[in-house]
């Protein structure tokens, strides 16, 4: 206690409280977790991550490509102010243990490619079926209109959606006929004729989901083309190019025995002319040259080996005016699909898994399909 000032006071303004002195206090510790506790959850978890990052990125690292082709019969629309390509194809096999456990083995999809930029606006599976084909037939404004193996397919080309299929197409039902030779586009009338499994003739007007009768003259013309032996399909190959202005074009040895092959034409009147002077080895052509909505083409498709000794493949263009090749890209496959021309004069063929576009000038383009992502995902 403090002592207190002579004259028997304590010093002003304080009391003897304010002198004592504070007490003492320790607060608890809280308990400390040992730190290997605190990592316990970690290190357990740590082997398990190590293994699924060996388990699916290892196995998407040392996996191919799955296989992606072209179908035969690609179509151009217009989606909005774009103009696209369908281009149906086959995905077979997965890359990974990922998708091989979460993806189908077998795919057959469409996919809408902005021609102008190469964009993929959409990517729609079709069938998981091992073998199956879907062919384009028609585009309105708002539907695409397929021939598949399961029958007609009606797609939005704004997003790719299903509107109708097989039996689900008002008017068909269970008349429908699940083959691709039961469906046709007739351009006089823009509509999709199609024949039903009683042997009736319908008809789909573009833009429309609803199957009518055809009347009987009409029904009279499609009866003989809607038919199995009819829509056989013919494999693209090598042959002489048809319906190129003034006459046909074909490849031929070049004279005198001398290695490759040359394009000659042949005119209205038989006579033949040598196109230019270059040699192609190996060579085929893959397309004609095609008259669409008042245009007519001045070049050929030309696949052949990149030179007599590299057996590497390209496809090239050809001026019928000069000889020259205005265009070629490299490919790495020997299938081809039908061609496809647009009012415009550009020609489309799907070329393995790509799409090469021919402009009206020759200048050749390649469109790719089927990329997809780790998780198998098209991107």
């Amino acid at each position: 206690m403090m002592a207190k000032t002579p004259d028997g006071m304590y010093p002003p303004y304080q009391t003897p409280q304010a002198y004592q002195a504070p007490p003492v206090h320790f607060p608890a510790a809280p308990y400390d977790t040992p730190r290997f506790r605190r990592r316990l959850p970690i290190m357990l978890l740590l082997p398990f991550v190590l293994f699924a990052a060996l388990f699916f990125g290892g196995s998407y690292l040392i996996s191919p490509e799955p296989d992606i082709e072209v179908q035969p019969d690609i179509g151009f629309a217009s989606v909005g102010e774009r103009d696209v390509l369908l281009v149906p194809y086959e995905r077979h096999g997965p890359r990974g243990m990922f998708q091989l456990m979460f993806q189908d083995m077998f795919q057959v999809r469409l996919a809408a490619v902005d021609t102008a930029t190469g964009d993929v606006l959409w990517d729609s599976r079709l069938s998981d079926d091992l073998i199956w084909e879907a062919s384009v037939l028609a585009s309105g404004e708002r539907y695409t209109y397929l021939a598949t193996d399961s029958g007609l397919v009606v797609l939005d080309l704004a997003d790719g959606s299903t509107v109708a299929e097989g039996k689900g197409v008002e008017g068909l039902g269970d008349g429908f006929v699940a083959a691709r030779w039961a469906y046709r586009y007739d351009p006089d009338s823009r509509r999709v004729m199609a024949m039903s499994g009683t042997g009736g003739v319908l008809a789909i007007a573009l833009d429309s989901a609803t199957a009518t009768p055809a009347d009987p003259q009409t029904s009279a013309v499609w009866a003989s083309a809607l038919s199995e032996r009819e829509r056989a399909d013919i494999p693209p190959g090598t042959k002489p190019a048809a319906g190129v202005r003034d006459g046909q074009v074909a490849l031929r040895e070049r004279p005198g025995g001398a290695p490759g092959q040359v394009l000659v034409r042949t005119a209205p009147g038989g006579e033949q002319s040598q196109v230019g002077d270059l040699a192609f080895h190996g060579a085929g052509l893959v397309v004609d040259g095609t008259a669409a909505a008042g245009h007519s083409s001045d070049h050929v498709l030309v696949v052949h080996s990149r030179n007599v000794n590299d057996k590497d493949r390209s496809i090239s263009a050809v001026s019928l005016a000069t000889g020259a090749v205005t265009g070629s890209v490299p490919i790495d496959s020997h299938t081809f699909s039908r061609t496809a021309t647009r009012a415009d004069g550009t020609t489309a063929v799907g070329v393995g898994s790509t799409v090469v576009l021919m402009a009206p000038d020759g200048r050749l383009t390649a469109r790719p399909v089927g990329a997809s992502d780790f998780f198998g995902n098209v991107s």
